[in-house]
């Protein structure tokens, strides 16, 4: 009986304190530095899809695949990549606030983001 009550007590703490731990959930994409940020392309995705930059910031593209991918607005022509191989990157300052959403035009499902804050 004893044993029994040690169990259940201690299957109850165990409960208790993984239901109070708390997740931390970041609300917005973290900032990089004014100077540099990098976005890797691979499993045919850009990581972080979304990055959020200050103003005068460089990002680069840097292709992590065999297959060959390119970095390109979604309107307009500020970002422009040609195709790149693996082990390539292409770079971009921003010096406009403003979010700029661009893909890859060989694949057209990968898709990302760049806020300019």
């Amino acid at each position: 009986m004893k044993y029994g009550l040690i169990v259940g007590f201690l299957v109850m703490v165990v409960l208790v304190s993984g239901c109070a731990t708390q997740k931390q959930v970041q609300s917005s994409p973290p900032i990089a530095s004014a100077t540099n940020a990098d976005i890797t392309i691979s499993g045919f995705a850009f990581n972080p899809s979304t990055l959020t930059v200050a103003k005068g910031a460089s990002v680069v593209w840097i292709n992590g695949e065999s297959a060959k991918h390119t970095v390109v607005s979604d309107t307009g022509n500020e970002i422009n990549s040609d195709a790149l191989s693996k082990g390539q990157a292409y770079s971009h300052t921003f010096n406009t606030a403003g979010t700029y959403n661009y893909h890859c035009s060989i694949h057209p499902s990968m898709k990302g983001k760049v806020i300019v804050e």
